[in-house]
């Protein structure tokens, strides 16, 4: 039996797409969001970092803009606005390719009820080539669930007069 040397390369190189691909799962394609603290509170700091590795190494999505946000699950009740926390262009000369920030988690109305469910959402704006070449940009996001406490009910910021 004769194998061509093309034909095993062939085989060789589909085999290691294979375990390449094998190597980061599909829920990674846009990035592994992390936060510290894993619970805050309005007014507090925290440190959020973004590995890209998987996204930019094995899937070939190379950010342009990172858009981070808070927002209420779909299933709660749908009528909150996302509670923007940052805008970052994506350095692309980052080694290892990670974003990493520190931010303040704001004081708003509605993390004052105990026991709501918040999640950390990530948009990933990245180019694609359109169908005549030119560039387009997509956005794909990840999230996930984040423990915030309640805060105080809001101070009355417009006493009256005594």
């Amino acid at each position: 039996m004769h194998i061509s040397i093309h034909s095993s390369l062939t085989v060789l190189a589909t085999l290691v797409s294979l375990v390449s691909a094998q190597g980061c799962a599909e829920a990674q394609r846009f990035g592994i969001l992390q936060w510290s603290p894993l619970t805050l509170s309005p007014g507090q700091t925290f440190t959020v970092t973004v590995n890209l590795t998987c996204a930019i190494e094995w899937f070939g999505i190379v950010p342009t803009y990172l858009d981070y946000h808070i927002e209420v699950p779909v299933g709660n009740n749908g009528h909150e606005p996302p509670i923007y926390i940052a805008r970052r262009t994506y350095n692309q000369s980052a080694s290892p390719p990670v974003d990493r920030f520190i931010a303040t988690l704001p004081y708003f109305s509605w993390f004052t009820f105990p026991e709501a469910q918040y999640q950390l959402v990530l948009d990933n704006s990245y180019m694609v080539a359109g169908t005549n070449g030119s560039p387009v940009m997509v956005v794909g996001d990840i999230s996930q669930p984040i423990n915030i406490t309640a805060s105080p009910t809001a101070v009355d910021i417009h006493p009256t007069a005594a």
